[in-house]
């Protein structure tokens, strides 16, 4: 301590004057701040590299890791203290609490700034994806055609996208409303209902070939607007009605098989028509609009597809495909004839011109011998000649093509499938396979008598039928066709062409947004016969059925109609109606509207399904069995109501009868039930008692106990009533009206044996509630009259002793009684 008081006074000294006589130097502010900056500089340029591996080393030396603190420094973090915040330094609890609300206004309003410019950009970015969807779906479905290699090919280079048109009417609906969002019961749903409704007609007169149902079908589903360039419900029913008009007169499974390859063909081609037509008109300068000469709209459609101008003559073999995909068989024709190539083989001894005249004479089919020639110039001639180059190679490709159609043989059809140029859409994809398919039988034979003796077919593949058709189809699927559900459509109708009828109706029963029109397409299917064999239509009928079920709470009487598609497409036995009639009554519940009124004119839905009145009646009868013994009480009594049967609908109504009266002395709502079912009952009883059943003995055990049990229920309700109480003279008075209760002790067994084997099933159900009410009625009678009451009592205890339908509680309450009377 003293040294540093040494040092603060000889500092002092310095301070007030100079013993030593040393210089003093003085400097202003300016030249202080400089030095200053001087001082910085140099340290600034100071090299911070030879730092840096000084203090690693240092750090090295005390066993610390240079990175390792780096990274703890960089997660090193300040946190503000409550009173950095909020500041406590207020002269009052007013101002504080001023100052803390402050804050959290203006903490809170920064949230709510940063929330809604988090959700401003969320919902742009939404929008941003919306709209990138849709045009991304509308470049794919432009731009982008379906070639094919083996199977359609799903993109194309870029240098072919300009030449390739577009996809045609297999295209799905991009950015639609989808299709689950239609209403229920819609307009469309109105005009189907009205189709079927005419099917069943027809089904139920046996008139089926009279009436058209898939042109009736195609007229209630019209076209939607700018329906074009996509795929839609229509245009799945124009090619099924388009199928089914070549089945006209073809009988036999093959004949059958040919027409409808024929048929899907001519949709297809029909197809190309339309589509060559619209681009046409889209390119007014180019195309021929004001020629209807089909040659010349094919010639100006070819030209379309070259950028530079080129004459007719360059065009021939495209022109010759077109026709050919187009269905213009006599142009393809008429342009072979004008081919003058003297690089083109010959088939055989006939040239191509003649071959395909043949071809068109036949029906599109050719011998055996034809087309193994065909076959052979198409691959040592045709598929070998790489020396074609430009616009030419294009034509080259188009007249293999053309020759492949003729040879109608896959191994060729899987070279030309490669070519995205040439097969660019689906629709070209299956046209090729379809024209692979060739007749058989008959139609075969004939051809093949023209063969030579020596006729080979070792350049052919082997023979393509539908059923090759079909396997290709689900081996590639529904993703691949529809592009993974965005086009479902295009599925369906490739179903359709391959003739997997019962696929494409369970593959839209299985799409919310089509499962209205596949319930329609398969009765339509079921019409044509299509479905074969039926056993395998389980799920058919589940479709059609799930439609018709939809439909019972609002109209049970259409719901029928479906019902009765529904069973259609099984076997159509009656055993399967019968159940789909006793389902839809217990689903539905209505049987006037079903089963008819009872009225006069009101028969009821059901008679336009079996007009026969004995018929009907028999299958009335027939569910109401099924009903009852499956515990369907309500459902029997109505079917046997309408049938007529009362006896059968009595003993229904008795068995309810005894299970009400009793809970309907207590309870409002089964008083009024009761009182309704009474009602209904007295009508079957006057039924029976006008009809010749009165003598019968079930109708007379049944009238029998419908009388019991009315005494039963005012013995009941005497016995219980609570204000001013029980009556029980009323008890007594019921009582002495039921003859299989005794009164008297030499009665009570022969009683008791009747009881056990003749008494109604209804009755033995209030057996026990009838002799705890005579228990007490008799207990009240010892008052007035005590002999007679243990008479009574004694009768009743031994005729309860020996029933086997009595509570055993309840007669041991009655011999206690006794015992104490005794």
């Amino acid at each position: 301590m003293d040294q540093w008081d040494q040092l603060l006074a000889s500092s002092e000294g310095l301070v007030q004057g100079n013993p030593l006589g040393m210089p003093r130097v003085s400097r202003t502010i300016n030249q202080v701040q400089q030095l200053s900056e001087k001082m910085v500089s140099k340290v600034q340029h100071r090299d911070t590299t030879t730092d840096g591996l000084a203090s690693a080393r240092l750090l090295a030396q005390q066993g610390l890791n240079q990175r390792q603190l780096s990274k703890a420094l960089s997660k090193f973090e300040m946190k503000p203290t409550y009173e950095d915040v909020y500041q406590t330094q207020h002269p009052s609890v007013d101002e504080y609490l001023r100052h803390v609300q402050q804050s959290t206004l203006l903490s809170a309003i920064q949230e709510a700034q940063k929330d809604a410019v988090s959700a401003f950009d969320d919902f742009m970015d939404e929008c941003m994806e919306r709209d990138w969807a849709q045009d991304r779906g509308r470049l794919v479905g432009q731009l982008m055609p379906i070639g094919a290699s083996s199977k359609p090919q799903q993109s194309l280079p870029a240098t072919q996208i300009r030449k390739q048109p577009a996809p045609l009417l297999l295209q799905g609906v991009n950015g639609a409303t989808p299709m689950e969002a239609q209403p229920q019961r819609s307009e469309q749903a109105t005009r189907y209902a009205e189709v079927v409704r005419a099917v069943n007609k027809v089904l139920v007169t046996g008139s089926q070939d009279q009436f058209d149902a898939v042109n009736a079908f195609l007229a209630a589903c019209p076209e939607e607007d700018n329906a074009d360039k996509k795929m839609t419900v229509h245009k799945a029913w124009v090619l099924l009605s388009t199928m089914a008009a070549q089945l006209k007169g073809a009988v036999s499974i093959p004949d059958r098989t040919e027409a409808l390859v024929a048929g899907a063909r001519s949709f297809l081609e029909q197809s190309y028509q339309q589509y060559i037509r619209s681009k046409l008109q889209e390119r007014r300068s180019q195309g021929a609009l004001s020629s209807s000469n089909t040659l010349d709209q094919l010639q100006a459609f070819a030209r379309m597809t070259h950028q530079d101008h080129v004459d007719d003559k360059d065009l021939a073999w495209q022109v010759v495909f077109l026709a050919l995909r187009a269905g213009h068989t006599d142009v393809a024709v008429k342009v072979a004839k004008g081919i003058r190539d003297p690089s083109s083989g010959s088939m055989g001894h006939s040239s191509f011109e003649q071959v395909l005249e043949q071809w068109k004479v036949d029906g599109h089919s050719l011998s055996q011998q034809q087309r193994s020639n065909i076959a052979k110039e198409c691959t040592t001639n045709l598929l070998g000649d790489q020396s074609q180059t430009g616009p030419k190679a294009l034509q080259h490709k188009y007249r293999v093509a053309a020759h492949a159609v003729l040879a109608a043989d896959s191994g060729l059809a899987d070279q030309v499938a490669k070519e995205a140029g040439i097969i660019g859409t689906i629709e070209d994809f299956m046209w090729l396979k379809l024209h692979l398919v060739q007749p058989s039988s008959a139609a075969s034979m004939s051809t093949s008598n023209r063969q030579s003796p020596t006729a080979t077919s070792s350049m052919l593949s082997p023979p393509y039928s539908t059923t090759t058709l079909q396997e290709e189809v689900l081996h590639w699927g529904p993703a691949f066709f529809s592009q993974d559900g965005a086009q479902p459509l295009v599925y369906v109708v490739v179903l359709l062409m391959s003739q997997h009828f019962r696929k494409a109706v369970e593959y839209m029963g299985d799409l919310v947004g089509l499962r209205e029109h596949g319930t329609h397409m398969a009765i339509a299917c079921n019409h044509l016969k299509l479905l074969s064999p039926e056993e395998q239509n389980q799920k058919v009928r589940q479709i059609i059925q799930q439609y018709g079920q939809d439909l019972t709470a609002t109209d049970a009487r259409l719901a029928l109609e479906y019902y009765w598609q529904a069973a259609a497409v099984v076997d159509a036995s009656q055993a399967v109606k019968e159940d789909l009639l006793r389902q839809l009554l217990i689903e539905s519940k209505a049987y006037g509207s079903l089963l008819g009124s009872g009225a006069v004119g009101d028969p009821g839905a059901l008679s336009s399904f079996v007009p026969d009145a004995s018929e009907r009646q028999r299958m009335m009868e027939a569910v109401g069995d099924a009903c009852e013994q499956q515990g369907q009480l309500e459902t029997a009594r109505e079917l046997y109501l309408a049938a007529p049967n009362p006896c059968a609908a009595l003993r229904i109504m008795n068995r309810q009868l005894s299970d009400l009266i009793k809970p309907a002395i207590t309870d409002q709502a089964a008083g009024e039930e009761l009182a309704g079912l009474l009602r209904r009952a007295a009508d079957a009883q006057n039924s029976i008692e006008k009809s010749s059943l009165q003598h019968a003995s079930a109708a007379q055990q049944e009238l029998q106990a419908f009388q019991y049990l009315q005494i039963i229920r005012h013995l009941l309700a005497a016995a219980h009533r609570r204000d001013p109480g029980p009556d029980y003279n009323v008890v007594l008075q019921q009582l002495a009206k039921l003859p299989f209760i005794p009164d008297r002790q030499h009665y009570a067994q022969r009683c008791a044996t009747e009881t056990n084997r003749r008494l109604h099933v209804a009755l033995k159900h209030r057996l026990t509630d009838v002799i705890a009410a005579a228990h007490k009625a008799y207990l009240a009678l010892h008052q007035s009259d005590p002999t007679q009451s243990l008479e009574k009592l004694s009768a009743l205890s031994k005729y309860a002793v020996n029933l086997d339908c009595v509570d055993q509680q309840v007669v041991s309450d009655i011999n206690k009684a006794v015992s104490e009377m005794v």
